[in-house]
């Protein structure tokens, strides 16, 4: 069989040759004017902004403890260290390179101390979390101290045992650890959550607006429980072995604990409810608690 062989690519003109030669010049010249101008833009934008941070220690005999942040996109940190020899605030924020400077406000009265965020909100940090302010307290301290915290936007993350926690945060989650003597939480548009099951032993109250509430209680109940959202599902798990006066409503409601209907036989009296989800009462350890965590 004989093979017709195709017949060989002309030969490219001198004009066709320049004109290659230029092609691949623009676009190269092309690859190289974009990349500058990339990188132009971003030592541009990152000309615009500069880390602020700032620490302080608190007073030492600091019984009530006020942390606001105003409306400051920061997450807020609660921690204790065994090492610690006095409690300190510290505060690291992104900044408009343009905008006021912003520190902590540090005020007391007595055994009362206020921390406050100063300075303006720059406009661009209202898209999101902008920064972090961490209290590390000395765990002694903790345990005796009652602490509030406002916050307009930004996680609260508590991770020490205190007395006393009241947090309100119109646009943040609430992360609960550790034990308290009572805990009160508010929020407008978040979740109140529980890493690991938390120890309240007198009063316990999580109020959301448009958020869920999932929390875990230890081997002791608090002798109340209140856990309330507008629109999202409320979960509250108890360890056994009760009995517990239970109130739960919602557009579906479901008690999976031992109950009884004598406020004195009951561990803990505990009211769920939601007005567009669901409100669970179940135990501690239970399959929902495992799908949960997971």
């Amino acid at each position: 069989m004989t093979t017709i062989a195709p017949p060989p690519p002309a030969p490219l003109t001198p004009g066709g040759r320049t004109a290659i030669r230029a092609f691949l010049v623009i676009a190269a010249s092309v690859v190289v004017v974009g990349s500058l101008v990339a990188l132009g833009v971003s030592a541009w934008g990152l000309s615009k902004f500069r880390v602020v941070a700032d620490e302080t220690a608190l007073p030492a005999d600091t019984r009530s403890l006020v942390i606001d942040t105003r409306d400051v996109p920061a997450a807020l940190r609660v921690t204790t260290d065994r090492d610690a020899t006095e409690p300190r605030i510290s505060m690291r924020l992104i900044n408009s390179s343009r905008a006021g400077e912003q520190s902590l406000e540090v005020t007391r009265d007595g055994a009362d101390t206020r921390v406050a965020l100063t300075g303006t909100r720059p406009d661009f940090m209202g898209w999101g979390r902008a920064g972090e302010v961490t209290v590390t307290l000395p765990p002694e301290m903790a345990r005796r101290l009652s602490l509030t915290t406002q916050q307009g936007a930004g996680v609260l993350m508590m991770q020490a045992d205190v007395d006393t926690l009241v947090a309100n945060n119109e646009d943040g989650a609430v992360v609960l650890r550790g034990s308290a003597r009572r805990i009160e939480v508010r929020t407008q548009d978040a979740d109140i959550v529980t890493r690991d099951p938390i120890s309240v032993t007198e009063s316990f109250l999580a109020d959301t607006v448009d958020g869920d509430v999932s929390v875990d209680f230890g081997d002791t109940p608090p002798r109340t429980v209140d856990a309330s959202s507008s629109t999202g599902d409320v979960v509250v798990l108890l360890p056994d072995p009760g009995p517990y006066l239970v109130r739960a409503s919602g557009d579906s409601a479901e008690v999976r604990v031992s109950e009884t209907e004598d406020p004195d036989r009951a561990a803990a009296e505990v009211t769920v409810r939601s007005d567009d989800g669901s409100a669970v009462v179940d135990r501690l350890g239970s399959d929902r608690q495992d799908r949960m965590h997971r």
